[in-house]
């Protein structure tokens, strides 16, 4: 995999990409070989591929999985032992401030080498294709505007709904005062929803129309790069990534000083069954 010097994925590649990690995680040799192969037809399925391009995928989604171990493990056995520490000793703004550092640094290698992947796919793409692409994205953004329409409490709840289950994923069963406490802090939270759907669908016009000039493939490298180095710019009706990022922190912090002890043994413990699968995972792969 090469580091940061390209860019983001459309949605479908990332979508592919994270449910290969999934799929594959603990399985062994063959049933890796058949995650690879699930995945390849979800891409094949997303992009109406041909015979040649089919191919052209499988290979990719092999060399992904290859270099994984390589490029990532270190760098996730450290991140999981700097949460892991914050967990059982405190965790602070200046901690937090380091693990994302990780996390950017992850994220960056896994982007470019996805990246490095799917751009001669879009490169070969002929026009048919790309409207296939466009119609099935247009249909999730159709969705998304559904959503968006529906009622401000709606919405709401749903994002309280969201965050209150994404933490029990970590701590376990909450009690009635833990949850009040999330659900509080995401109602104060600003509705951004309207400037994610409208950078999407920027970013979807944006990519669709440097795709159909055909400019070949380092061209769209370097425009997929492009977006993923900007893939927090929201737009002017946004607030700046920095405060985002912020905020995030301060949920994080807010959780943590939420939970008892025996939740955060559970923490601990899903943190570690999470890095033994990923473990597991990059065995299977240099096997």
């Amino acid at each position: 995999m090469t580091s940061a010097s390209r860019s983001c994925p459309p949605r479908p590649a990332i979508v592919a990409f994270g449910i290969l990690l999934l799929i594959a995680v603990g399985c062994s040799g063959l049933f890796q070989n058949i995650g690879a192969r699930w995945v390849t037809r979800q891409i094949v399925a997303e992009f109406n591929l041909d015979e040649v391009q089919t191919a052209a995928t499988r290979a990719s989604v092999d060399r992904l999985i290859a270099a994984a171990p390589g490029a990532l493990s270190a760098r996730v056995d450290m991140l999981v032992a700097t949460v892991d520490a914050a967990i059982a000793k405190g965790l602070t703004e200046k901690k937090l401030l380091g693990m994302e550092r990780q996390v950017d640094a992850l994220l960056d290698i896994a982007a470019g080498g996805i990246i490095d992947e799917v751009a001669p796919l879009l490169a070969s793409l002929r026009d048919v294709q790309i409207d296939f692409v466009e119609a099935r994205i247009e249909k999730r953004l159709d969705e998304a505007r559904e959503r968006h329409a529906e009622p401000k409490e709606e919405r709401l709840e749903k994002r309280q709904d969201s965050f209150v289950e994404a933490v029990e994923d970590w701590s376990g069963s909450l009690s009635g005062g833990q949850e009040d406490a999330l659900r509080k802090f995401v109602a104060g939270l600003p509705d951004e929803a309207a400037a994610v759907l409208a950078t999407d669908e920027r970013r979807v016009k944006s990519m669709g129309l440097v795709v159909r000039k055909h400019p070949g493939t380092q061209a769209i490298r370097d425009a997929l790069w492009n977006e993923w180095k900007n893939r927090e710019d929201w737009g002017p009706d946004a607030r700046p990534a920095q405060a985002r990022r912020a905020e995030g922190r301060q949920a994080l912090l807010l959780v943590y000083g939420l939970l008892d002890s025996k939740q955060k043994v559970h923490a601990s413990e899903h943190l570690h069954e999470l890095h033994d699968k990923v473990k597991a995972f990059f065995g299977a792969s240099t096997s």
